[in-house]
């Protein structure tokens, strides 16, 4: 990137990075980084890639898709937490397949997450709103939600 200024680093830290602790000291951490690089500010994106340069009038199951599995959790399949921003992130970064466990909760509402482990659970209708509010944002081609249902 050429010709970068002090100020200009601070703009990227400032609109980049998730901890106002790293904001306060102008640095970046690796969330910060990350949320960076997948951005067009990035530097990284080819523009022409926005552009639909391909045959999209075929049956879904003909093309490569971006998926993503386990998409609520945060890291291991065994204890690790559930988040339901985990849905906007992966569908911003262009998952066109995101999988949803949803299980019998307590109180009887649908919860979301996996089964039989230390996992943390999240509400069904709080990953679904999250996906209608980002499934359509970066692109207009269509969504499948890989579901289970247990109880």
């Amino acid at each position: 990137m050429p010709k970068v200024t002090k100020d200009h680093c601070l703009e990227i830290i400032n609109k980049f990075e998730p901890c106002s602790e790293n904001q306060k000291q102008g640095v970046l951490g690796i969330d910060g980084f990350t949320n960076y690089m997948r951005s067009p500010a990035g530097d990284i994106f080819n523009p022409e890639h926005y552009n639909v340069n391909q045959d999209m009038t075929q049956p879904l199951c003909n093309y490569f898709i971006a998926s993503s599995h386990n998409t609520y959790l945060m890291g291991d399949q065994l204890m690790s937490q559930s988040r339901v921003d985990m849905y906007a992130w992966v569908l911003q970064a262009g998952c066109r397949c995101v999988e949803v466990d949803c299980w019998d909760g307590q109180d009887g509402e649908p919860i979301v997450h996996h089964g039989y482990t230390l996992t943390s659970k999240i509400l069904f209708k709080d990953v679904i709103e999250t996906i209608n509010k980002y499934a359509f944002i970066k692109n207009d081609f269509s969504l499948d939600l890989g579901t289970s249902r247990s109880s």
